[in-house]
């Protein structure tokens, strides 16, 4: 689970089209499992909280006046789960990529 509040600029806006980037930052909750996957209960911790920086682009498109389309991408830059084996890594990347329908009020 990612919590990160953003501020977005949104470029062009009440256009057509209306490129956006976002940044942000906030909370990061990671959820091991209970279980080994080969049998066995995992000896490690079952929770980790961490940091998370977010960093997003994306474009909306407006074809009717309150109607459109979102697509973006984010990455949230966090700390790495406890996952009982040994890296030399202390931070991941976690991308989204996602599209929806949007609506404005």
């Amino acid at each position: 689970m990612f919590i990160t509040p953003s501020a977005r600029v949104n470029f062009f806006y009440g256009q057509s089209l209306t490129p956006w980037v976002s940044v942000g930052g906030g909370y990061a909750r990671f959820r091991e499992a209970s279980k080994l996957n080969f049998y066995g209960d995992n000896p490690g911790p079952t929770g980790s909280n961490t940091g998370v920086v977010q960093f997003g682009i994306g474009l909306d498109v407006w074809p009717w006046q309150r109607w459109g389309f979102r697509m973006e991408a984010r990455d949230f830059y966090s700390g790495v789960p406890a996952l009982n084996v040994s890296t030399t890594n202390s931070r991941q990347h976690n991308y989204y990529v996602g599209v929806g329908v949007i609506r404005r009020f």
